[in-house]
């Protein structure tokens, strides 16, 4: 079926390709006649007795030599296991869940020294091993 309809494809188009040479040749052997209405009316019959057959023979031509695609939603699709791509709520969670991390736990407390400032007897608590200066008079308080 699909090789008639080749060759009838052909025929037309071999057709419609004489014919279109055969309207120009006789479009420019012919003369309008004189009056406006007369050369329009010329004109408008040579497109419909010329033109118009010749367009519509290449046209179906054509068509009937297209060889036909098959559309994309007419082919069964099977995805490949391999590279098989989640759909996008599954990404978006997946995502979120390589994201997150545990919270880093707060550093130990350092151990703490209540220490008597030498210089105006006030106490502060100082952390082991640091030393600050003391709230009301500035002296340097060591632990």
């Amino acid at each position: 079926m699909r090789i008639i309809r080749t060759v009838i494809g052909f025929i037309l188009l071999a057709i419609g390709i004489l014919y279109a040479i055969l309207s120009i040749l006789a479009t420019i052997e012919m003369s309008p006649g004189n009056t406006s209405g007369e050369i329009v009316g010329h004109y408008i019959g040579q497109l419909l007795l010329f033109y118009g057959p010749s367009f519509l023979l290449l046209y179906f031509g054509y068509r009937l030599i297209r060889k036909k695609k098959p559309k994309k939603q007419d082919l069964p699709v099977q995805p490949n296991p391999a590279s098989f791509i989640p759909p996008v709520q599954n990404q978006v969670h997946t995502v979120i869940k390589t994201v997150e991390t545990k919270p880093t736990p707060p550093p130990a407390p350092k151990k703490t020294v209540s220490v008597e400032c030498k210089g105006c007897g006030a106490r502060k608590a100082v952390a082991v091993g640091e030393s600050s200066p003391c709230d009301y008079c500035g002296s340097p308080l060591t632990a």
